[in-house]
């Protein structure tokens, strides 16, 4: 195929990625989501209340990245920023009722769709191996960066 032709290993990884990534914001925009917000709402579902600050870190996204896909997911009632004792350099979110149902009835089927074309035709086995390299495979590229 079109990945392989030349056997680089990035190019191989960043194809990958997009192709998964596209099919999931499609899916999602079809849903009435924006760019973003899916992966926001699949994370809050099982950290709701984290603090603002640990989506950008679980994402590897900027902080202002971060705030624009909050404030468009605030609008849509999808999630809620509260402080916590007073401190205001904190904001910690929290999904909806609205949120917490777009992302268990509509999100997680959406990834779970995306997963299982993805890994059609790769044994368990396989599965295990893939995800202990990227497992390996980012701690290498995070080791010792500033994120």
């Amino acid at each position: 195929g079109v990945c392989f032709m030349d056997n680089s290993f990035h190019h191989c990884l960043l194809l990958a990625q997009t192709v998964f990534q596209k099919q999931v914001v499609l899916e999602a925009a079809e849903q009435g989501l924006l760019p973003g917000q899916s992966k926001i709402l699949d994370y809050l579902l099982s950290h709701d209340g984290c603090e603002q600050k640990a989506l950008g870190e679980a994402f590897h996204l900027e902080a202002a990245t971060v705030t624009g896909i909050l404030r468009r997911m605030d609008e849509a009632r999808l999630i809620e920023k509260h402080v916590k004792e007073g401190n205001r350099k904190s904001q910690y979110v929290f999904l909806t009722e609205k949120g917490r149902k777009m992302a268990a009835e509509t999100v997680r089927p959406i990834m779970k769709s995306c997963e299982e074309r993805a890994l059609d035709g790769i044994t368990e086995e396989e599965k295990a191996i893939l995800l202990k390299g990227l497992q390996k495979i980012y701690e290498n590229m995070t080791k010792g960066s500033k994120r």
